[in-house]
């Protein structure tokens, strides 16, 4: 395969990146809406957003593949800057670094917006398990271990049928 001209990589990666960009707002938005379901506690929501999350997260993989093979095929190796250096061989008009740095800025969003999500879960999580400790007749107590790595105890996780 030959390597292509600055022109040519240009303009896969202009569509690259905003193809990225596109799939990228929509996960922004896949977990805006996740966090709202979380919070009210629909279901139906809840797993419409995991849907639509899943699959922007499906297509951002497959484009940051095709970005890959591009750097790649430019003859950029795998290194942490090779993004940078095919956009100093190609980005003639600070076009494409501006697109790349909107990409990065909405990366950063979505992982701070999956962060919160993240946390929301651990805390429902959590509270479902004080529950399931009150149903059973036993303190809440956080899972530990003990100095070989086993668990201490059965945190009180007797059968319901018992209670």
């Amino acid at each position: 395969m030959s390597r292509p001209s600055p022109a040519t990589a240009r303009a896969k990666l202009v569509d690259i990146i905003g193809n990225s960009v596109f799939h990228a707002l929509g996960l922004k938005e896949s977990l805006e809406e996740e966090r709202a379901a979380l919070e009210s506690q629909d279901m139906d929501a809840l797993h419409a957003a995991v849907e639509s999350k899943s699959a922007c997260v499906e297509k951002l993989h497959t484009l940051d593949g095709e970005r890959v093979a591009l750097c790649h095929e430019a003859g950029f190796g795998d290194s942490p800057d090779q993004m940078q250096a095919l956009i100093d061989w190609c980005d003639d008009s600070d076009l494409i670094s501006n697109r790349w740095d909107h990409l990065m800025i909405l990366a950063a969003e979505g992982s701070a917006l999956n962060m919160t999500n993240g946390a929301i879960i651990r805390l429902r999580q959590q509270q479902f398990e004080t529950s399931l400790s009150v149903l059973r007749g036993a303190p809440a107590r956080p899972p530990t271990y003990g100095r070989n790595g086993e668990t201490s105890g059965d945190f009180g996780q007797s059968s319901l049928a018992q209670a």
